[in-house]
């Protein structure tokens, strides 16, 4: 639950949740919120807009990047998974200061079981202070960013989620993943 028009007043709201037909389920809910007292920084906004996209199912592509997995056996039930992001540097909004190119990118990618229970994650900030040239190198290849995890055998869905600090763009992509 996300409400619209939060107010920052550090009240308690009271929440109603009913359901059609409910015969034979139960509803499990809170009974309200507190808002906030103040309006939440950039930064904080920035952190929350990333976890919100880690847990959704949403596919975005504001920043062109893809998602690679792979995996290697380490024993009969257990592996290796590593998932790769590839991002587009030429559609990153550089800043340029100190003849330099500026930009953050944080890159999270989150695992998920089958039943879609999150299994681990892991954050990584990569700081681009890029020279000119270096840039050039990296217009046709872009930038990748590998994380590793250890898993079992099973099916998981790997959810990948890229966000630039000057352009505030995002990627969100998920890909399955079936280790035998």
């Amino acid at each position: 639950f996300s409400p619209l028009d939060l107010k920052p007043d550090g009240k308690y709201h009271t929440l109603k949740v009913t359901l059609k037909n409910a015969k034979g389920m139960e509803l499990q809910v809170r009974k309200g919120y507190y808002a906030p007292n103040h309006a939440a920084d950039p930064a904080e906004k920035s952190r929350q807009e990333i976890v919100e996209a880690v847990f959704s199912r949403n596919e975005v592509h504001d920043l062109p990047a893809t998602l690679q997995t792979q995996y290697f056996k380490t024993g009969d039930a257990d592996a290796t998974l590593a998932a790769i992001a590839n991002v587009d540097v030429k559609k990153l909004n550089f800043r340029k200061e100190g003849g330099r190119n500026l930009d953050n990118l944080t890159v999270v990618t989150g695992i998920f079981d089958n039943d879609g229970n999150y299994v681990s994650g892991v954050q990584k900030t990569v700081e681009l202070r890029l020279l000119d040239d270096t840039l050039e190198k990296h217009l046709g290849s872009g930038m990748a960013v590998k994380s590793s995890f250890a898993v079992h055998t099973g099916k998981y869905v790997v959810r990948l989620v890229v966000r630039d600090s000057e352009g505030q763009l995002m990627a969100e992509q998920s890909s399955l993943v079936e280790i035998p």
